[in-house]
């Protein structure tokens, strides 16, 4: 039996959306699914738009496989098509050596719009810089994202 995990392609480099690339992605998926059913018994089906600007990808893994199967690992197969056989067009995107991130969703996640992680890192960047502050406006606004915080883990 398979298992069905939702992966979220996004470029490392924020300035490219995946979902401008989304031609080249499904090209990437097809020539890395080759390779990954081959050797795993991976299906990978094709990228699909998801929201405004985000991109999908289903990964069927094998029941007895999922526990150890390293999703970003397996799926650089998608990176490397795109860095060789598209001409240079997303060499500028590399941020260290890493063009593509792939974030799993959960159930929740697919149900709703989530931010990319662009986003999130960006948001996580902002407070960490708030926490740097030690006026009062800094210290109402961490005081506002704890209570925030507390009342979603209740």
């Amino acid at each position: 039996m398979l298992v069905s995990k939702m992966v979220q392609i996004e470029f490392a480099n924020p300035k490219m959306k995946a979902i401008d690339a989304i031609q080249d992605l499904r090209k990437g998926a097809k020539a890395a699914s080759l390779n990954l059913y081959a050797r795993h018994d991976v299906q990978l089906q094709q990228p699909i738009p998801f929201g405004d600007d985000k991109v999908v990808l289903e990964v069927k893994i094998p029941e007895d496989r999922v526990g150890s199967f390293s999703l970003g690992n397996h799926l650089r197969g998608i990176s490397a098509y795109l860095l060789k056989y598209c001409g240079g067009k997303y060499d500028e995107y590399v941020v260290g050596k890493r063009l593509l991130n792939y974030v799993e969703l959960s159930g929740a996640e697919m149900g709703h719009d989530s931010p990319s992680l662009a986003v999130r890192m960006e948001m996580i960047a902002d407070f960490s810089r708030l926490l740097k502050r030690s006026d009062p406006e800094a210290i109402e606004k961490i005081n506002q994202i704890r209570s925030i915080l507390e009342d979603g883990t209740q």
